[in-house]
């Protein structure tokens, strides 16, 4: 994804989403601090807000263009490095180390160290009957 892909003028369907997943998450927020952290009068605050951004989000959702667009550039960076960072972690933390092992033990799976040999060509045996090439089972 580019700087580019991120929609700086979305749908109105795509603002809903985003205002019904916002009231979804400050609604769990208020479940945690109602339940788990003993704090009612924070948790009905949250709510009530959860409830407004829902229902404002349903009538109004271009009211959340600015906010979207907002959260889609702020953490655009984030998935960049992040995604980096996975890949890199990967490849340098599981395939160099399983490469280097096979190195080590001799592992030669795709047969290039022949010696004595002009060409890499390996010769198959072809089936007698042509009709095994339609059966894929």
């Amino acid at each position: 994804m580019n700087w580019s892909d991120i929609p700086r003028n979305p749908d109105r369907r795509t603002l809903r989403q985003f205002a019904a997943l916002c009231a979804l998450f400050i609604g769990l927020a208020a479940c945690r601090q109602g339940f788990a952290a003993g704090r009612p009068g924070l948790a009905a605050a949250l709510a009530l807000v959860a409830v407004a951004v829902g229902v404002l989000g349903m009538i109004r959702p271009g009211l959340f263009r600015p906010i979207f667009v907002g959260a889609m550039m702020a953490t655009f960076p984030i998935g960049w490095l992040v995604s980096r960072v996975v890949l890199a972690g990967l490849f340098y933390g599981l395939f160099t180390p399983l490469g280097l092992l096979f190195r080590l033990r001799g592992r030669d799976v795709l047969e290039r160290r022949r010696p004595n040999r002009d060409s890499y060509w390996v010769p198959k045996e072809t089936p007698a009957d042509v009709r095994a090439y339609f059966r894929q089972s």
